[in-house]
């Protein structure tokens, strides 16, 4: 399984008995998300099978739909009843930055009153997608990137691509891929952070708001990944 420092966590939860009453998986990997969730709630559960049980509840919108008041009503009906086999009852949210303006104000009603057996899991791309007062009620558990032997820092001297010609910087993020592109960008602008901290410039402070900027709209928006490289090597040709 990946992310094994989140099913750590959430293992410890478990055999310690400190489970949330609330829980929000957020970030791009889907899958992962997907899988995390569905094995955290059946082992809250003990259910091994993993398939139907009656304290599980999911829901989920169809393509571009909204997650509609009704679903939500839906999930509050679920949580409302005691569990039939356990100590708990856990709904998930899937696909939460769905959720239309209605179904979050209901659900974060149901945040407030929820009984003591329910636990309430919403899976989101992002934080800013689901309204604060939910997210600030929940533990929140990100989903960016796979964990992997080596960072990218470790694979690559940022420093320089300062130095390099714009062919070995295309050579060099070629390298990293497109499915590790944000991971790459959250590390380059960790070490412009610190780079900047130890001798700052206003070239310097350029760089890094232009490249927080790219890594904002790559986990953000749809921008294509390699719009967003093209966007580094004319950042450090400016500079």
């Amino acid at each position: 399984m990946k992310y094994q420092k989140t099913s750590q966590y959430l293992n410890r939860c478990i055999d310690k008995g400190f489970l949330s009453h609330a829980y929000v998986f957020y970030g791009p990997d889907e899958d992962s998300k997907k899988e995390i969730v569905f094995w955290f709630a059946n082992k809250i559960l003990k259910n091994r099978s993993f398939k139907f049980h009656p304290d599980l509840f999911s829901i989920e919108s169809d393509s571009d739909e909204k997650i509609s008041i009704n679903l939500v009503r839906q999930l509050k009906n679920f949580l409302t009843l005691k569990p039939c086999l356990g100590e708990c009852k856990i709904a998930i949210v899937q696909n939460a930055e769905k959720l239309n303006s209605f179904s979050q104000n209901a659900l974060l009603k149901i945040f407030e009153e929820a009984p003591k057996h329910a636990i309430i899991i919403l899976c989101a791309k992002t934080l800013d997608s689901i309204l604060g007062t939910i997210a600030s009620r929940a533990v929140k558990l990100s989903f960016w990137q796979v964990e992997r032997e080596l960072s990218l820092s470790d694979q690559f001297n940022f420093e320089n691509l300062f130095k390099a010609s714009f062919e070995d910087i295309y050579n060099c993020l070629e390298k990293v891929g497109t499915y590790k592109t944000p991971e790459f960008f959250k590390e380059w602008i960790i070490f412009l952070r610190t780079k900047f901290k130890n001798n700052p410039t206003k070239e310097l402070a350029a760089l890094l708001i232009k490249n927080q900027n790219i890594y904002f709209n790559l986990n953000e928006t749809n921008i294509n990944p390699k719009f967003a490289c093209d966007e580094l090597m004319l950042s450090l040709w400016k500079t």
